[in-house]
């Protein structure tokens, strides 16, 4: 890795999947070794269960973990912000925009196919997206009452929740960068938060996150 990326060291490293044949103890030892080696300043975790993060954190400090997150799966804050919290690791959502779904631009009629990673998605089968589109009602909202964008408001949400989380949404379009860093500056208060929550309570929403295969490789 350090030869292609023509570097003599990675800044963070994470472990993409825990792998459920290679105790966690030898995979953070081994990190560690790296680190004590000056290649690796940093390192992390994805999709990772409370009991993995407490059993690496123990041998070598965790910088990160990285966890599927946004407005409509809410998993991660129930599962392991306790265990971040805790140990002062950050967290690393990815698909903060719910896979484009909290942008606006997908609807009821939206459908994908094989060679699009929502094709066989739970929450992007043509009977959930018509069920869920309370929640981009929603969005669409608050959007307009704090004067953004959809999309920037998925991450405001998100960024108000904690200081320690750190979105990573993905985009190739740089007009859609541009309007992704408008969030930077704006904050839901406690009392909007707790608004939000409540309203976001009353909307029941359909569809797992992740095809069974998927869901297969991470760790519980």
């Amino acid at each position: 890795s350090l030869k292609r990326r023509r570097t003599d060291h990675i800044d963070l490293l994470y472990q993409h999947r825990v792998d459920p044949a290679v105790p966690m103890e030898d995979v953070a030892g081994t990190v560690k070794d790296l680190m004590q080696e000056g290649k690796v300043l940093h390192w992390g975790l994805s999709e990772a269960s409370a009991r993995s993060i407490r059993r690496a954190h123990a041998v070598c400090p965790l910088s990160a973990v990285q966890s599927e997150y946004a407005i409509w799966w809410r998993e991660p804050e129930t599962k392991i912000f306790p265990t971040l919290e805790e140990f002062g690791i950050g967290f690393v959502p990815y698909c903060p925009l719910g896979r484009a779904f909290l942008t606006g631009i997908i609807n009821e009629n939206s459908r994908f196919y094989e060679g699009d990673r929502r094709w066989n998605l739970p929450q992007f089968t043509p009977r959930a997206l018509k069920h869920n589109m309370p929640l981009i009602a929603l969005v669409r909202k608050w959007a307009e009452r704090k004067g953004v964008t959809p999309a920037q408001f998925a991450l405001i949400w998100m960024l108000s929740r904690k200081s320690w989380i750190a979105p990573i949404p993905g985009t190739t379009n740089p007009a859609h960068l541009d309007d992704l860093l408008g969030a930077g500056t704006v904050r839901l208060s406690a009392w909007e938060m707790e608004e939000f929550d409540r309203e976001y309570a009353q909307i029941d929403l359909m569809g797992h996150r992740a095809d069974p295969f998927t869901e297969s490789q991470i760790d519980k």
